[in-house]
This record gives C-alpha cells, structure tokens and sequence, in this order.
C-alpha cells in the first residue's frame, strides 16, 4: 500500500506523468481489491468451517437446514464487503449523485441479502431485523461519502431491503427456496459489478489526480469475520418462525 500511496501524492507532478501514475495507481487498486475479495473468501470459509466443527457438528440434519444458506451467507458478505473496499478507495471524488447511488445500491444490495438468507432460516421476524440493521448500518456507511443525502438513502435502502429479502424467503419458502436464493444472489453480484464499472466510468476515469483511502486488510478482514461469525450463531440458535418448526 505504500506503494500506492506514494503514486496518489504525486501532486506536483506534470499532466502526462499525473495521468500516467493515476493509470497505474488504478490499475494498482482494482487489483488489490480482486485479491482482497479472494483472501477475504478463503478466510470467511476456514472460519465457517472451524465453526462447525467446534460448534455445529452435533447439530441434527445441520447441513440440510444451514450449511446450503451459509454458503450464500460467506457469499453476501463478501461481495458486499468489497463493494465498500472499492468505494472507499475512491471515498474522495464522488459526487452528489454518484454518493446516493451508492448508498441506495449497497444499502439495498447489503440488507436484502441478509434478510433473504436469515429469513430462509429463521423466519420474517428475524430475517427483517438482521436485514434492517445491516442494511442500514452498511448503507448509510457506504453513502456518507455525499453527506447526509448519501446517508439517508443507504438508510431507507437498507430498511427496504431488509424487509423485502426476509418476505421473499417466507413467501417462497414451500416454493423452491433453495434455487431462487442462488438466482438472487448472481442478481445482487450483478448490481454490485455494474455499481463497480459506474464508479469508474463516471468518476475515477475522468480525474487527472486519484488519490488512495482504502482499508488495511487486518481491520477489513475482522470486520467481515465479526458479521459473518454473528450471523452464523443467530441462523443455527436465534429464535424461529413457527413455520420452522
């Protein structure tokens, strides 16, 4: 990262040799935020598996009622995750309109995915509320890089979401559940890689200066195993629906 950092402060730097480390310093960042996804992965599953044979492997039919949904679980967490390493890196130049497209987009994207994936578990009550709040705490993060109009729609992004994917999962629950989440989640994956391209397009590409402030991979890396780990516990032993039995 040092590396980085001393590219992005080349500010007296001529305009051809400017664009030419920004290039680089770009290229420099989406690749360490490919490899950032990729530890990330790795980590959340050696954590999930460490999990279950510490915690879950007594555990009747534990497969067939969690282990499906908390592979989509390791999934959400990290593509929402990077999604907000990406954003940021780049936490500087946003616009207005860019900053509460990114709060609605990640709060959306953050909320429902968690909603659909502990509703499917433990029902509409817990599903919202795990989906309301990371929703609303991701969004409203990942959206404060416009200010207070960023923050507001993560918040309300995160609050919709949040209820939408826990209703989903109730509503499809006798109705092939298991292959609609999957669906979801590409269509989420989706969002998030097109929110990725937009970011580029509108804002970095068009700056002569690109300056880096990103996240260290210790600290992002705890924050993901903190979520995940929490998550985990609430979907094996929170509270159910009566619907699951």
């Amino acid at each position: 990262m040092s590396i980085i950092n001393k590219e992005a402060e080349c500010d007296n730097c001529e305009p051809e040799h400017k664009h030419h480390s920004s290039s680089k310093l770009i290229f420099k960042v989406e690749k360490s935020m490919i490899k950032t996804a990729f530890y990330n992965l790795i980590f959340l599953i050696l954590i999930e598996t460490i999990a279950y044979f510490g915690f879950f492997k007594n555990i009747p039919d534990f497969f067939s009622k969690y282990g499906y949904y908390l592979i989509f679980l390791v999934i959400a967490v990290v593509i929402n995750s990077i999604a907000i390493w990406h954003i940021k890196a780049y936490r500087h130049v946003f616009s207005c309109t860019t900053g509460m497209m990114i709060g609605m987009t990640i709060g959306m994207s953050s909320g429902f995915s968690i909603g659909l994936i502990v509703g499917a578990t433990n029902g509409m009550f817990i599903g919202s509320l795990a989906g309301i709040i990371v929703g609303i705490i991701v969004g409203s993060y990942a959206g404060n890089c416009c200010g207070i109009m960023g923050i507001m729609e993560g918040m309300m992004a995160g609050l919709m979401g949040g209820l939408m994917g826990a209703m989903t999962s109730v509503m499809t629950l006798n109705d092939n559940l298991a292959v609609f989440v999957p669906i979801l989640m590409i269509s989420v994956l989706a969002m998030i890689i097109g929110l990725i391209i937009m970011i580029y397009q509108e804002e970095i590409s068009k700056k002569p200066d690109v300056h880096y402030h990103g996240f260290e991979l210790l600290p992002f890396i705890t924050v993901n195993f903190i979520i995940t780990l929490g998550l985990t516990f609430l979907m094996v032993f929170g509270p159910r629906s009566f619907l699951f039995g």
